[in-house]
């Protein structure tokens, strides 16, 4: 175990990084944490098209995001897929909290129920389409057949390597932890883990020397 900051973190990761992802000293004798800005994490979002080899095109949205901005992002798809000359299952999900649409706590036993060569598209903000893609994997399927669109805000998950709190969401840096009130510096490393991103505090020596204006994500 290797000491830095007064906390104690395994010598081979945390939380889905190493020490020299995070670049944390492992020398005892220097237990400053530095950040390598050359070490990049954050996921990108290429062009999503449709999977015509897909027995299921399985369409899945967070319902009443900044405008319904998800499903206009998934409506090309789902009109693709209709006009398909191959006899496609269309099932479009609509996740929220209002009794006309499936929550969170359904979506499991749905998508278990659905054919191994489905093809999974998901719209909303990015901590609901990584908490999706990770439902559908824990369902039995890879991240192969699961397609991330865009998200459709600049809203973060944030893990604070401190106290190990989820504060969301996020769209300034710095941000106070949720957990241990830390003004925490947004990194664009991401957890897989979390599916969070990792925020540092902003002045370890110094808590009360904040910037004057904080920035906003993007």
């Amino acid at each position: 175990m290797a000491l830095t900051e007064g906390l104690l973190f395994p010598a081979c990761a945390v939380n889905g990084f190493t020490q020299l992802e995070f670049g944390m000293q492992t020398n005892a004798d220097k237990p400053e944490l530095t950040l390598n800005p050359g070490v990049k994490s954050r996921p990108q979002y290429p062009p999503v098209s449709l999977n015509p080899a897909a027995q299921c095109q399985v369409f899945i949205a967070r319902k009443n995001t900044t405008g319904d901005k998800a499903g206009a992002l998934l409506k090309p798809l789902m009109d693709e897929a209709e006009k398909s000359e191959k006899s496609l299952n269309i099932i479009p999900l609509v996740v929220g909290e209002d009794g006309d649409v499936i929550s969170m706590s359904q979506l499991p036993q749905t998508i278990s129920s659905l054919p191994l060569a489905s093809s999974f598209y998901l719209a909303g903000t990015e901590a609901f389409i990584w908490d999706v893609a990770k439902l559908i994997c824990e369902a039995g399927f890879i991240m192969e057949q699961v397609h991330l669109l865009p998200p459709v805000n600049n809203e973060r998950r944030l893990f604070c390597t401190h106290c190990y709190a989820i504060t969301e969401p996020v769209t300034h840096s710095p941000a106070v932890c949720s957990g241990c009130g830390r003004h925490l510096l947004v990194r664009d490393h991401f957890s897989k883990i979390h599916r969070a991103y990792v925020g540092v505090q902003i002045d370890a020596e110094d808590p009360a020397d904040l910037p004057e204006e904080s920035e906003e994500l993007c």
